[in-house]
């Protein structure tokens, strides 16, 4: 077991390279708080090798201002490496208070569809005065549509020459690619760039015991900007037997979501062109999610949903969600529980793409819906139910067909 105490280094994410590059024998690296009691401050993503456990032990690691990169990152995946290797082993765990808090003027934020503006502002007001793209017609109207606010997303690198004027898979909090048998355990995550953390090709793991600090904001000398795409956590493509369980807090977009996204489109590993982090010839890899069990999510979201499962043109399959307490009564959100979407920028929803799932114990929140099948549903089965909106139905189906299969029980 090696400590930071014992190494130097003439900034701070030196000093944790040395530590994590002298690793003994039982590969184990602990990250103490620093003797002056300030956050351990980065300039880029502390990169993971395979057999490595790291311990953040009561103490802060932040983001510099300078920092265009995660928090942590499997070593086998980043710029221009194409197709990430196979890796096993990789830990992170917090003792006692653990946070990872994102820059205090970001670079860049938000996934690979988002504009880099500042500023970028939150709200509609601010946006009538501020944002010059939006169309003069609808400035002067005040009648803004979504995409105005939510397609543009904050960042010092705006207007900037030789930078990405895109978010892309740096903004990702955590961002583990390939790996098998990995864990994630008993950290705080304060206002992350991007998704909070992110999985792909995952096998054999265990998220627990997180909670988020998002809102979609970021407020910079009194002004609030728009941070989009602050998820929870993101399951990807080839992801399989993964346990999340005990989230807590609130995120800036959905809470926990499996995305298995099968786009034709051939995107190389490392571009920086994706929120994806691999590359997507899947001709060398799985696209499929399955064997997945979500529990005990206590959460709010700021837009979207607490749960999200979509399977664009792949599957995803042998799902168990249960105990799920959605806890935005008194924030606007779209809903709890979402299967699939509508046909467009993700591709096809297909019959039974979705299926083998259990869904129990969901108290659903006052506003938005509850649950809602917009692609397709087979197989399954949903039970103990508690919805305290009455607006909706509990369970809303969009397509003819798109229940095939599903024992529904207890619906309150």
């Amino acid at each position: 077991m090696v400590y930071t105490s014992a190494f130097t280094g003439s900034t701070d994410i030196e000093v944790i390279e040395n530590a994590v590059s002298a690793k003994d024998a039982d590969n184990i690296v602990v990250i103490e708080a620093k003797k002056d009691g300030t956050p351990w401050l980065i300039d880029r993503a502390i990169l993971i090798p395979e057999d490595t456990t790291i311990i953040i032990r009561g103490c802060k690691i932040k983001l510099s201002d300078k920092c265009r990169d995660n928090f942590f990152r499997t070593n086998n995946c980043g710029m221009g490496i194409d197709e990430p290797e196979k890796i096993k082993n990789v830990h992170i765990k917090g003792e006692g208070t653990a946070i990872l808090e994102g820059a205090d003027r970001p670079r860049a934020t938000g996934d690979g569809t988002k504009i880099l503006k500042n500023p970028a502002p939150h709200f509609e007001e601010d946006a009538i005065a501020a944002a010059d793209w939006i169309p003069a017609e609808r400035r002067k109207s005040g009648k803004l549509e979504f995409m105005d606010i939510h397609g543009y997303t904050y960042g010092t690198d705006a207007g900037k020459e030789n930078e990405s004027q895109y978010g892309d898979w740096r903004n990702i909090g955590i961002l583990f690619a390939n790996v098998d048998n990995f864990s994630i355990e008993n950290i705080k995550m304060v206002r992350a760039h991007g998704w909070n953390i992110s999985i792909e090709a995952g096998t054999n793991g265990k998220i627990r015991n997180i909670e988020f600090c998002a809102d979609m904001t970021k407020t910079i000398d009194g002004f609030v900007h728009n941070i989009e795409n602050q998820d929870g956590i993101d399951i990807r493509n080839g992801c399989r037997n993964i346990i999340i369980s005990d989230i807590t807090g609130i995120t800036g977009d959905d809470v926990v979501a499996l995305t298995a996204i099968k786009k034709h489109r051939k995107i190389k590993g490392g571009s920086m062109q994706s929120s994806h982090v691999m590359g997507s010839d899947w001709s060398k890899r799985e696209s499929d999610i399955h064997d997945i069990i979500i529990r005990n999510v206590h959460a709010e979201t700021s837009l979207c949903w607490i749960l999200r499962l979509l399977a664009a043109e792949t599957d995803i399959y042998n799902v168990v969600i249960d105990g799920i307490v959605d806890l935005c009564d008194d924030r606007y959100h779209f809903g709890t529980l979402l299967f699939g979407e509508w046909d467009g920028e993700y591709g096809k929803n297909l019959p039974d793409c979705i299926h083998d799932v259990t869904v129990s114990n969901v108290i659903c929140a006052k506003n938005g819906r509850s649950i809602r099948v917009a692609g397709y549903l087979t197989n399954s089965a949903i039970t103990n139910v508690t919805t305290k909106n009455r607006d909706f139905e509990p369970i809303s189906v969009a397509r003819e067909n798109g229940l095939s299969n599903v024992v529904i029980s207890n619906i309150i």
